[in-house]
């Protein structure tokens, strides 16, 4: 009967072990992720303007080739190679620009995109950098017509209101008024396009940078093949 409880006693502990360890292991991506197919892809119907503005979206893995994101592009969103590619980088901080700063920048930022017919590349939500962007074609859209392809790519995971995008081949009405006291962002409705770029994590930035990077080489390169 000792050696029973005896055995039995060791056992439990080797399992109590076990699960600390378990607890105790740090999460990763590759570790603690598996890849799916997508389950959040069609167009953005954002709510709360004025203006009803619409931007095709997919979420996808931050793994993903960029030789099959610029198929995408270009067979499924009917999106044209562009002559430029404009990468717009910055903090995701809120800040001020002086108002005739402002305007001087996103003046050019639009002129440099209309003449050369350029993709403008942001981190896609409604703050920092990207915000400004969306400010300059809002200015824009009034004046003119003519779209600017304008591509966000943000983290799936710092998306406000991302439940809301889950369906495939969707219409989805998007919300952009934020919640205060959240972490997360909106996105920027002045967008025409969104890459939403998952690896599990929420409220954490970095997931879309080397996919980004890569995409942005990756185009940059069938514009020097077909020279």
């Amino acid at each position: 009967a000792g050696f029973t409880a005896s055995l039995a006693m060791k056992y439990s502990d080797i399992k109590l072990t076990e699960q600390i360890n378990r607890d105790l292991e740090e999460w990763s991506v590759e570790k603690h992720t598996e890849e799916s197919p997508t389950d959040a892809y069609g167009v953005i119907n954002f709510q709360g303007g004025s203006h009803s503005y619409r931007a095709k979206y997919l979420r996808l893995s931050y793994s993903t080739k960029p030789e099959l994101i610029l198929r995408l592009m270009l067979k499924e969103w009917q999106m044209e190679l562009p002559k430029l590619v404009i990468s717009v980088h910055g903090g995701m901080q809120k800040f001020e620009l002086h108002p005739k700063i402002k305007q001087v920048v996103g003046k050019g930022l639009v002129q440099a995109a209309l003449t050369t017919g350029a993709w403008i590349l942001t981190g896609g939500v409604n703050t920092g950098v990207a915000k400004h962007v969306g400010d300059a074609l809002k200015e824009h859209s009034s004046r003119s017509c003519r779209k600017i392809c304008t591509i966000g790519i943000a983290p799936w995971g710092v998306i406000e209101n991302r439940n809301d995008l889950i369906g495939r081949d969707v219409i989805a009405p998007y919300q952009t008024l934020l919640n205060p006291l959240s972490k997360l962002n909106v996105l920027n409705s002045m967008h025409s396009h969104f890459l939403l770029v998952d690896d599990g994590t929420v409220g954490k930035y970095g997931a879309e940078e080397n996919l980004r990077r890569q995409l942005e080489k990756h185009i940059n390169l069938q514009r020097i093949h077909a020279r």
